[in-house]
């Protein structure tokens, strides 16, 4: 089988995903060749040192179409032709692009109708409760996603929103937001060897909560740093550790001023992904209390760290990676009285806390880049003989 993967942009969380795929197309024997569209993220500002590792290995059937732009979008006729003339090029059996709407994913709709077939894979985290829903919109949605054969999604609920747009349940797959365990959990440790130094290094306390988050209206960071203030937690010494940028930074810091924690919560500008296992290790827990979220790689990151979260029942997470009561806590969002009280339970009850640090390490175990690997796989056969019976059984 030839695959033909094509992503906006190959950023530190898609490497090893990538990789991942590599492995398992050299061991099936398949061949697998990569385009990114765009050379720059138009989203990170810091260094990505997992892509740049990847980059400078030099892989083969790997290439950049637009070095020097951004994600963002640009020189799409360029994009649209070269991109044409590589699938002319490989002739792929499959081809995997990120989303069903982004420009790229639609110029290959249009190339598998009217140059030559292929079998055509969308990724994505979206679900039904993203916000509001507008039924025109969600239309035009169905009409797109029946152009496609096949999604790799996030999670059980991402298959449910999958399913209403028009992809059969046994044509989709669970296993997109996933990261590299294994070496997260590895430097999370190392973190704990030399902790003081860490400390020392990124300004932390000895204790803290940690946030890591977009400063935008509808993470609600507002509701955790209000809860925070009624958990009392710094009466115990127990921090708040802020890490994001946004638009919303001014307001944050202003209610941090008027509830008089200017000594107990720290802001920190958003790391590179290398740095901050150490930052999720030293942490007691974390915190993910957004109005809504696809899904919440953090999350993903604070079970690789062995520690336990809490999160809003509307981000992807809940119920797929974090089970309330068994190795986190899932609650409303908005519910600042709620949060407080789960966040003092954390905080004050040691053994309580290290339980569900423990079990919410082995659950990241099913979400590691080799279900994503394995899952597409599958997918990819599935859309190249239909008459997979028992896949379909399995999977309605």
């Amino acid at each position: 089988m030839r695959m033909l993967f094509v992503i906006g942009h190959l950023g530190d969380y898609h490497v090893p995903r990538y990789e991942a795929l590599m492995r398992l197309a050299t061991r099936r024997g398949d061949e697998v060749s990569l385009i990114e569209v765009f050379g720059r993220s138009g989203f990170y500002s810091f260094p990505q040192t997992r892509r740049a590792s990847f980059f400078e290995q030099r892989h083969e059937r790997v290439t950049t179409l637009e070095n020097d732009v951004s994600d963002a979008g640009g020189r799409w006729l360029n994009v649209f032709t070269r991109l044409t003339a590589i699938i002319r090029r490989i002739e792929p059996d499959v081809v995997v692009t990120l989303g069903y709407d982004t420009p790229y994913s639609l110029w290959l709709c249009f190339v598998r109708r009217f140059t030559r077939p292929f079998g055509l894979i969308y990724m994505s985290d979206s679900k039904a409760d993203d916000g509001p829903r507008s039924s025109v919109k969600e239309w035009l949605k169905r009409w797109l996603v029946r152009r496609f054969d096949a999604a790799l999604v996030a999670g059980e609920r991402h298959r449910d929103y999958a399913e209403s747009l028009g992809i059969p349940r046994w044509r989709s797959r669970i296993g997109f937001d996933v990261i590299d365990v294994d070496q997260f959990s590895r430097r999370a440790s190392a973190a704990h060897a030399a902790a003081e130094e860490v400390r020392r290094v990124r300004g932390l306390p000895q204790r803290y909560v940690l946030c890591v988050s977009r400063f935008v209206a509808r993470k609600n960071v507002n509701v955790v740093i209000d809860a925070f203030a009624r958990a009392r937690l710094a009466d115990h010494a127990i921090e708040l550790v802020l890490i994001g940028q946004g638009q919303d930074e001014p307001m944050l810091r202003a209610l941090v001023s008027q509830l008089d924690l200017e000594s107990s919560v720290r802001f920190l500008d958003a790391l590179p992904n290398g740095e901050m296992p150490a930052i999720y290790g030293l942490a007691d827990f974390v915190v993910l209390a957004s109005e809504f979220d696809q899904w919440g790689l953090c999350i993903n990151e604070a079970f690789a760290a062995s520690r336990t979260a809490i999160v809003t029942h509307t981000c992807g997470v809940a119920r797929e990676l974090v089970v309330n009561g068994k190795n986190g806590y899932v609650i409303d969002p908005g519910n600042a009285d709620m949060l407080a009280a789960r966040m003092r339970a954390l905080a004050l009850d040691d053994g309580l806390r290290e339980r569900l640090s423990a079990r919410a390490r082995l659950t990241v175990e099913q979400w590691k880049p080799s279900t994503f690997a394995s899952n597409l796989m599958e997918l990819a056969d599935c859309v190249l003989d239909s008459d997979q019976v028992i896949s379909r059984a399995e999977h309605e």
